[in-house]
């Protein structure tokens, strides 16, 4: 008998019926889908249905989810057809759906007593990590995942500069835009309703930035007379609103012959279809990660958009689907984070071993290992449940290496915050020879190691490494700074320093045993040896005060020696945001370097540290309160205070912080001839000649 996998929306609708009825009798392997999410899906043509030569359904699959992993939601095939291979063929046409559309993994959630993980395991499925299930089934998952490419040696979001943006921040939260009617189904108790509460309380809580577009308001001002009294609808008001161009109209008018193909301008749903594509439009114009809707006109023309414009469609069901388990409520909005250090426990164990880790990692964690005892610890607890760990050796200098792993859920709200956290603890730590770290992450863990290869590490296949250096690298100690990257990596830089116009036109470049060749930026090479930088005779650098309370919530107790364990949330971010009035702002260039200085009538008054600007805009309160999320926003009101009076501020990201050795205090500073102005209230720039003075009297004195 000859099989058809239908895949093209248009097809796939008619049979949206009798898969919902079939999954329902399905329900104890399934859970409860209505039969909109199936309509929804089909609308993106990401359920494929399989029928035989009478037409007859006798199987299907639904997929789904948003960069980088693509989740099985799920996969059904007819008792009377298997064994013929379907099941397969279907996989195997995803898996090329997935690479073309380049997602980094497929996963899918399979409770362990189902006969399917034998499936999955055929098709190349293993077992990524093991969890608890819903409080109703009382079951364990075995997430199970399928890797689709092997990126290359230094990690493909950092090498040839297809992961660091010039426009924005390294580091970047996904940013979603809602549609009206999903307030309107919240509203209206419509079916569905629930999933748009999670979507929201999963945003809330940090997992990805929620926003509206400009035309959101403009929607919601149409309909306001129906809900006059309705204290949903005017809780929509206080939604941040996306920032996005004059360009986003010329965008709406090309966006109508691929959204709505055969609808005439003239009809009565006119006015609502011009409003979907000034949403899209806006969407596209700010490049946000996707457009929430369940408007089934954008959810068919989501590959298009996406090939075109690369702007997700997604329904509020794709985004928080559990994949067969149960919705959960129990954790309120305002659960805790709390990363604290800890010691080896049985909870902790027990934790890793659900990750199924190499045998190297768990011996670390056993008391009879020969370093146990140089062992540092650290768990991430949301709403008191242990939700990620980090551990790691302290390094080896007779082997130049320090082993280090972190095990984290990155279904939990606050994953990024712990991943920032952990990886700043990684990146900050300070030893007296160079090293090279080797950090081992659970598999799946894809926002994860995109952060990695974002920050310098480089993918290893088993683990990712990143080499910490003990100097700033110039034109005195290039050639110890070869030898350290030949020894710890087997890595080949050129034989001298590029010059400034090198770096700047080519950059670095740098070759593998094999001798296959990468080049990287000034600014990307700075990202593989950070926190220290490049010092050449053209480097220059921005003192920049700061006050007390702010330098301790942004880069930790200034007064406890930059504790990174403070309690502000900010201090714990890989990646932080600077909020100041847009004077000056023109000196703050991406790739340069600042110094802090806290001032501003406080006792301390010492230049504190380094870091490097990744990012640098005059932008409006609300773009910021948007776009850096993930780098930390003050309240609104604090903006307000720093702002100019259209309401513009300047915001500047930075990484890499490096605290000195010795701090500066401002009379050494004075003597140095770094600071010209008695209370140092606004930036100043220093040249090299007096950067390198501040670096011997923090460094070297």
């Amino acid at each position: 008998m000859e099989y058809e996998i239908i895949k093209e929306a248009d097809r796939s609708l008619g049979y949206v019926k009798e898969i919902s009825d079939m999954a329902d009798k399905n329900r104890a392997s399934f859970g409860f889908l209505s039969a909109s999410a199936y309509e929804q899906m089909a609308s993106k043509g990401q359920l494929w249905v399989v029928v035989n030569d009478i037409n007859r359904v006798v199987g299907y699959l639904m997929f789904g989810g948003t960069m980088p992993t693509l989740k099985v939601f799920q996969v059904y095939i007819c008792d009377s057809i298997r064994g013929e291979g379907i099941g397969k063929n279907l996989i195997d046409e995803l898996k090329s759906y997935a690479g073309n559309m380049n997602y980094h993994s497929i996963i899918a959630r399979v409770a362990s007593d189902l006969p399917a993980n034998k499936f999955w395991g055929k098709v190349g499925f293993s077992v990524y990590k093991q969890e608890k299930g819903g409080e109703t089934t009382k079951r364990t998952i075995n997430v199970r995942g399928y890797r689709l490419h092997d990126n290359d040696l230094f990690g493909d979001s950092v090498a040839g500069g297809s992961g660091i943006r010039p426009t924005g921040p390294v580091l970047e939260k996904p940013i979603y835009a809602l549609d009206l009617n999903l307030l309107l189904d919240i509203v209206k108790s419509r079916p569905g309703s629930e999933k748009v509460v999670k979507l929201m309380q999963e945003g809330f809580q940090g997992k990805f930035s929620i926003c509206v577009t400009p035309e959101f308001k403009k929607e919601l001002a149409r309909e306001s007379e129906k809900f006059l009294n309705d204290p949903v609808m005017k809780l929509a008001y206080a939604f941040p609103e996306l920032e996005s161009g004059s360009e986003a109209y010329k965008i709406a008018s090309s966006l109508g012959e691929i959204v709505f193909p055969s609808r005439s301008l003239n009809r009565r749903g006119a006015v609502n279809d011009a409003s979907d594509l000034m949403h899209l439009a806006h969407c596209i114009s700010a490049g946000v990660a996707g457009f929430v809707t369940r408007e089934k006109a954008l959810l068919r023309a989501c590959e298009s958009i996406r090939e075109m414009h690369g702007v997700a469609i997604v329904s509020p069901e794709e985004i928080v689907l559990d994949d067969g388990d149960w919705l959960d409520f129990s954790n309120p909005a305002s659960a805790g984070f709390v990363p604290s250090c800890a010691s080896v426990s049985r909870e902790i164990v027990r934790f890793v071993e659900d990750f199924i880790p190499p045998k190297n990692i768990m011996d670390l964690l056993s008391v009879n290992a020969l370093n146990f005892n140089d062992l540092s610890v650290y768990e991430a607890r949301y709403d008191g449940r242990l939700f990620g760990v980090y551990f790691s050796q302290k390094p080896q200098k007779t082997t130049g290496r320090a082993l280090a792993a972190l095990y984290l859920d990155e279904s939990n709200p606050k994953s990024i915050a712990a991943i920032d956290h952990f990886l700043e603890i990684a990146i900050r730590h300070k030893s007296g020879f160079s090293y090279r770290i080797d950090l081992y992450v659970g598999k799946g863990q894809d926002v994860t190691q995109e952060t990695l290869a974002r920050k310098g590490f480089f993918d290893q296949g088993e683990c990712f490494s990143k080499i910490i250096f003990n100097d700033f690298v110039s034109y005195k100690n290039w050639a110890d700074f070869s030898r350290d990257v030949k020894l710890l990596c087997g890595f080949h830089v050129p034989k001298k320093l590029p010059s400034k116009k090198e770096l700047i036109n080519t950059g670095v470049c740098i070759s593998d045993e094999e001798n296959m060749v990468q080049e990287f930026s000034w600014f990307e090479f700075e990202t593989l040896i950070g926190p220290r930088f490049i010092l050449n005779h053209d480097r220059d650098c921005i003192l920049v005060p700061i006050r007390e309370n702010y330098a301790s919530g942004l880069i930790g107790d200034v007064k406890n020696q930059l504790s990174l364990l403070s309690n502000h949330d900010q201090s714990l971010l890989l990646e932080k945001a600077y909020f100041r009035s847009p004077s000056r702002a023109s000196i703050f260039k991406k790739g340069g370097v600042v110094a802090f200085y806290v001032s501003g009538g406080s006792s301390i008054q010492e230049i504190i540290g380094f870091a490097r600007i990744t990012y640098s805009d005059v932008v409006p309160i609300h773009e910021a309160i948007v776009r850096l999320d993930r780098q930390g926003v003050l309240s609104r009101d604090e903006l307000i205070g720093v702002s100019d009076k259209r309401g513009m501020i300047h915001a500047f990201t930075f990484d890499n912080f490096l605290a000195l050795d010795n701090r500066v205090s401002f009379s050494k500073a004075k003597k140095l001839g770094l600071i010209s102005d008695a209370n140092l209230v606004s930036p100043e720039r220093i040249d090299f000649k007096q950067l390198r003075s501040l670096i011997g009297a923090a460094f070297y004195a």
